[in-house]
């Protein structure tokens, strides 16, 4: 079986492995996507993370994103004044957090705080935590942040990177509600499709884009 590319449109063969759910991964980008007949209702899919326990009174949640802020925020602090956190669940903590920082945030999530994705504002950051392994469409939200960059705008991503060569085993695609998946290859062909510099990327979960646009 094959299917076009969620990402760069490109042919993906099944991933062999892996019999159920059905995934399929492209050559071109990297990316590992899950076939359409796997993907929870909306309705199912909302239920799920409404048993999240991502506020602020969860300690460890909070130690999470500020990790991710020291990592991938404070070093490029200097030109950030406004930013947008997209895919903020029902509690936009790590927005909270920015804004104590000295960041006017506004936030985005398609199921609790709809409103913001329609507007024609730009922002000087865009961060997307743990959000990117859940979308049906990449392409159209990878488009939607450079659309809403101001231009050398940096776009700070966390989603945990695949190793296609343990996929089998890999505890992250066992969640229900995760069915994409990306590696530094695929974070550097968006950067070069989209006119975006990679500014930083690890070997785990992050990786840092400006705008060159």
């Amino acid at each position: 079986m094959s299917k076009s590319c969620w990402l760069c449109g490109s042919i993906s063969e099944t991933i062999n492995d892996v019999k159920s759910p059905i995934y399929y991964h492209c050559p071109v980008c990297d990316l590992i996507f899950i076939d359409d007949e796997y993907i929870l209702s909306p309705r199912e899919e909302k239920k799920r993370y409404t048993l999240h326990e991502n506020t602020r009174e969860n300690q460890g949640y909070v130690k999470f994103l500020t990790g991710f802020i020291n990592e991938a925020v404070k070093p490029y602090m200097k030109n950030i004044k406004t930013g947008l956190d997209f895919g903020c669940g029902p509690g936009p903590v790590l927005s909270q957090l920015l804004t104590e920082m000295g960041i006017i945030m506004e936030y985005y999530d398609p199921y609790f705080y709809p409103g913001v994705y329609f507007s024609y504002k730009k922002y000087d950051l865009i961060t997307c935590t743990e959000v990117l392994e859940h979308v049906r469409k990449p392409r159209e939200v990878i488009n939607f942040f450079q659309e809403h960059l101001n231009s050398r705008g940096i776009l700070a991503v966390m989603t945990l990177f695949h190793n296609n060569n343990n996929f089998k085993k890999w505890w992250y695609r066992l969640d229900p509600t995760h069915i994409c998946f990306y590696s530094p290859r695929t974070f550097h062909w968006i950067a070069k499709k989209y006119n975006l510099e990679i500014k930083y990327i690890n070997d785990k979960n992050i990786c840092v884009m400006q705008n060159n646009v």
